[in-house]
């Protein structure tokens, strides 16, 4: 068997640059067409065999391309191949090289264009018999006719069409609870208009207007204040109901006690202290002072009446006014609203107040013990021959603070005494005073006791708060996280009020009805206890901001107002505060005629 020839190919030697020189390349391929290319350049193909070859002998890129951009590519270099062939057989092979487009990737758009998305949910169910909206028969108008005006009258931009719609009748109202076209996402919400607490009578005339924009920039340093009176006596806080919980709540028990809630102008004590009071001087309660400083968190309307004599001036509230209500879910974004229903709803918004307010006062008593007390010097201002048994528990503490040249004069409410071993050493606002106490006065502190009420965690105006028999043992947090969201405005006025009463600790109570559609049945599952400033600091809110707002208030009271009677009114719908003048309608007739008139107390 002969073995096959074998010959060793030539190889040429290239010692200046890679690859073969040009004198050793083959005729055969010296015009073949190459696509220069690096590793971090993106093949899209290693050869094309399908691409036709062109009259100058160069493979034509046969592909479809939409993008105008490839395609101008590819006539400029055709024109630049066309030039380096005039110009000389080095220059046409690279400009053929440059022309040469087989070799880049381009995004098949065939593939985009065929690709299609299967969609897998099940066809919903006919009943027999049934007829969709589009199959049922559309009525026929009144004014479609049959012949050839119709078939015209179909046709759009014709004669007929144009006479057609100008008789048809102009639909643009909508059903009632539709959003209307062209609505936004909350175009559908109904706009909630709210009344005010007072009415403003027809003679009454604004003197100034305070937008909350302007208010919330005002910030004042304030001191210490200095105590003047206390009256009154407190009971010990029952410790038993710091451990309760939803798996042993307790029926909520009426309270038969005498609650007096006397406006600061008709406070037996503050108007001796008017009597002997220099310079320019303010008297008001906690609960209308509270209000006050924290008017920039409230969304309902509220109103305070303004009495200026002389050099004194008071700041009171009307019997019977929502300040003497609670508020329930007022800074949640859906609050309680009133209804077509509203006199059987017991969640409309002033049951719920009506209601809370009860349990407030309830709650308050029924955690206390009826054989502890501390007895302070001076008895209870308002009680009238009543036995301090019958008599809620309640002590009253005036206060003065300094406000530059005005002096402050305020009513502030200790409701309750809690015995700690040691902590009231460590008190720092400890009142003085004490006559009698069941426990050592170094081992006992003093606290506001309040009570937040759940009404019903699926009706309207909830706010989106758990239901607390489920969540408040295992989510307490989460459960005060929801009562800050929606009632800010009613924890920022507790939280006020028990900083100028200057107490020691802040009691919150839970309680829930026990059936949501029973308002008058309550239980009690749990508490809460709070530093005043600690509850201050998790709320947000900065008692300078407050001190500000009453600084700015009354520098203008004292600037612009006249002896007389005035309301400062929270606007119900526009963030705002409203001070008008109150004038009878005698002094608005004399007005008229050209007399001199002067404000007069108005009943209105």
């Amino acid at each position: 068997m002969s073995k096959l020839p074998f010959a060793l190919p030539a190889l040429a030697e290239n010692p200046g640059a890679w690859g073969p020189s040009a004198a050793a390349v083959p005729a055969s391929v010296a015009r073949v067409p190459y696509a220069p290319y690096s590793k971090s350049d993106r093949v899209g193909r290693v050869a094309d065999w399908t691409a036709p070859i062109g009259p100058d002998g160069a493979p034509l890129d046969a592909r479809r391309h939409d993008d105008r951009t490839a395609a101008t590519g590819r006539r400029h270099g055709a024109r630049a191949a066309a030039a380096a062939a005039a110009a000389g057989p080095d220059a046409a092979l690279a400009a053929a090289a440059a022309a040469q487009s087989a070799f880049a990737y381009l995004h098949p758009t065939d593939d985009d264009a065929s690709f299609s998305v299967v969609d897998r949910a099940a066809a919903p169910v006919r009943r027999p018999g049934a007829r969709s909206a589009a199959a049922a028969p559309r009525p026929v108008p009144a004014t479609a006719v049959s012949g050839p005006s119709s078939r015209a009258a179909g046709r759009p931009g014709s004669a007929a069409a144009t006479a057609a719609a100008a008789a048809q009748p102009k639909t643009a109202a909508k059903r009632p609870g539709t959003a209307p076209t062209g609505s936004s996402r909350y175009g559908d919400r109904q706009v909630r208009v709210r009344d005010p607490s007072i009415k403003v009578g027809p003679t009454w005339t604004i003197v100034e207007e305070l937008d909350f924009n302007r208010l919330n920039k005002l910030y004042l340093n304030y001191t210490d204040p200095e105590d003047i009176a206390i009256h009154g006596s407190v009971q010990y806080v029952d410790r038993a109901y710091e451990r309760i919980n939803t798996k042993s709540e307790k029926p909520l028990q009426i309270a038969d006690k005498t609650f007096h809630n006397v406006t600061a102008s008709d406070d037996p004590v503050i108007q001796g202290l008017a009597k002997s009071a220099e310079g320019l001087t303010i008297f008001a309660s906690d609960v209308v002072l509270a209000a006050l400083m924290n008017a920039t968190r409230s969304v309902n309307s509220f109103d305070i009446v303004i009495t200026r004599r002389d050099n004194l001036l008071f700041l009171d509230k009307r019997d019977g006014s929502v300040m003497d209500l609670v508020t329930v879910n007022e800074n949640a974004a859906d609050p309680p609203m009133d209804g077509p229903d509203r006199d059987t709803n017991i969640n409309n918004p002033q049951a719920l107040a009506h209601e809370a307010a009860h349990i407030n006062r309830s709650y308050s008593q029924q955690v206390l013990r009826e054989s502890e007390r501390v007895e302070f010097g001076n008895p209870n201002p308002f009680a009238h021959g009543e036995p301090v048994q019958a008599l809620a528990s309640v002590a009253y503490r005036y206060r003065r603070w300094n406000l530059a040249e005005v002096s402050l004069v305020v009513r502030t409410q200790i409701d309750a005494a809690v015995h700690q071993p040691g902590a009231g050493a460590a008190a720092e606002q400890q009142p003085e005073g004490i006559v009698s106490s069941s426990a050592p006065e170094k081992d006992t502190i003093f606290a506001t006791v309040k009570a937040l009420n759940e009404f019903d965690s699926r009706a309207q105006g909830a706010g989106g708060a758990p239901d607390w028999r489920q969540k408040f043992d295992s989510q307490r947090g989460a459960v005060m996280a929801t009562e800050i969201k929606n009632n800010a405005n009613k924890l920022c006025r507790w939280a006020t009020e028990a900083i100028l009463a200057g107490v020691d600790q802040l009691r919150l109570g839970f309680v829930s009805r026990t059936n949501p559609r029973d308002r008058k049945r309550h239980a009690i599952l749990g508490s809460v206890i709070f530093k005043p400033d600690d509850l201050a600091s998790q709320i947000n809110l900065d008692i300078g901001s407050g001190w500000g707002i009453v600084k700015a208030f009354t520098d203008l009271c004292f600037a612009k107002l006249a002896n007389g009677k005035y309301v400062l009114l929270r606007d119900p719908n526009k963030p705002m505060l409203r001070l008008y003048q109150v004038v009878s309608a005698a002094a608005a007739a004399q007005a008229a005629a050209g007399k001199v008139a002067t404000p007069a107390p108005a009943d209105e």
